[in-house]
């Protein structure tokens, strides 16, 4: 008998994130990244591999969440941290970025700024 498998219920806390470019944002990211030859060579290639990897997470259970990116902020962020603006650097903006805004729609929480 094959046991079946139940999708795994993630909660909104524990989604993940996914970094999403505007076409004049990717244009800049492919400009200043570190690892620009990673990337994908052009915005619509970046695109469909992203919408791709957003419908394949959701399909397999997982709570996806949108990050829009600000690459003159990233590449602030990235400064201010030490970090070279790679994809690892990428991937720790996002899950700041969803962690300040968890933070800042806390009931009873007071904006950071």
């Amino acid at each position: 008998m094959k046991k079946t498998r139940k999708k795994p219920k993630h909660k909104k806390e524990n989604a993940i994130g996914l970094a999403w470019y505007t076409r004049q944002q990717w244009d800049i990211l492919k400009q200043v990244a570190d690892d620009a030859e990673n990337l994908a060579p052009t915005f619509s290639r970046w695109e469909s591999n992203a919408e791709n990897a957003a419908r394949m997470l959701r399909q397999s259970g997982y709570a996806v969440e949108i990050v829009d990116v600000d690459v003159t902020e990233l590449l602030q962020w990235c400064k201010s941290n030490n970090r070279p603006l790679d994809g690892e650097a990428r991937s720790d903006f996002v899950e700041e970025k969803i962690q300040d805004s968890r933070f800042a729609r806390r009931p009873g929480s007071k904006d950071r700024t």
